[in-house]
């Protein structure tokens, strides 16, 4: 059974605020105010809000220049940290262990997991970013980290309830998106419990139609780290 830890810190981040309460400001919220479960179709996304914030909002670009749409990410698993390139040890030692997490994945689900590292540092660009990542998980990591610009940043600090005065420094969260989309489950990301992330994606690999909607398929085994 799918479990939920998570990140209690200084900001007080108790659950993703990005995907809004059940109620609006004039009372309970209407069909039209958010989507059922039972209706797919019209489920939130909680990913492509906090990647692409605007509608029209254009590719993101990783740290190896590679281009990364909404539609890349459509039926996938998706995996969201941050990081910096100046960061500290702890942004250091959760972003290895998401390599560690990503290498471990089973041939079954590597195809199936996007692993993202959102660069909370804006200054200096893409080289200082590609430049961290070779030199710390090396060219052939499975992660994909994304460069992101000061209003990019300040609007992402502001949907977890960051203080903005605690950036460039990451947010120690680890986010889990089901297959539609939605948030499954945060982490608490110093240390991020490696070996739970990997079950939990195994577990949630088998949820087709996103968390609401089990298939009732087995995974396989769990993989270790």
């Amino acid at each position: 059974m799918l479990t939920v830890s998570c990140w209690a810190a200084a900001a007080g981040l108790l659950a993703i605020v990005l995907t809004g309460p059940a109620t609006t400001a004039s009372g309970p919220a209407s069909p039209a105010d958010s989507a059922s479960p039972a209706d797919p179709a019209k489920a939130r996304d909680d990913l492509r809000t906090l990647l692409w914030p605007q509608p029209d909002a254009p590719a993101r670009t990783d740290h190896r220049g590679r281009s990364l749409a909404a539609p890349d990410l459509r039926d996938r698993i998706v995996v969201v940290a941050f990081v910096g390139a100046d960061c500290s040890i702890a942004c250091v030692v959760r972003t290895l262990a998401l390599d560690k997490v990503a290498r471990a994945l089973p041939d079954a689900l590597r195809d199936r997991v996007v692993m993202v590292g959102i660069d909370t540092d804006p200054v200096g660009g893409r080289g200082r970013l590609r430049a961290f990542a070779d030199g710390l998980v090396g060219t052939d990591t499975p992660l994909r980290l994304l460069r992101s610009d000061a209003a990019g940043t300040a609007a992402l600090a502001a949907s977890l309830r960051y203080p903005a005065q605690a950036l460039p420094e990451p947010p120690p969260v680890v986010l889990l998106f089901d297959r539609r989309g939605q948030i499954a489950m945060t982490y608490g990301s110093d240390p991020l419990d490696g070996p739970r992330l990997l079950d939990d994606i195994a577990q949630l690999e088998t949820f087709a139609d996103g968390l609401d909607r089990p298939t009732g398929a087995s995974a396989g085994p769990s993989p270790t780290l």
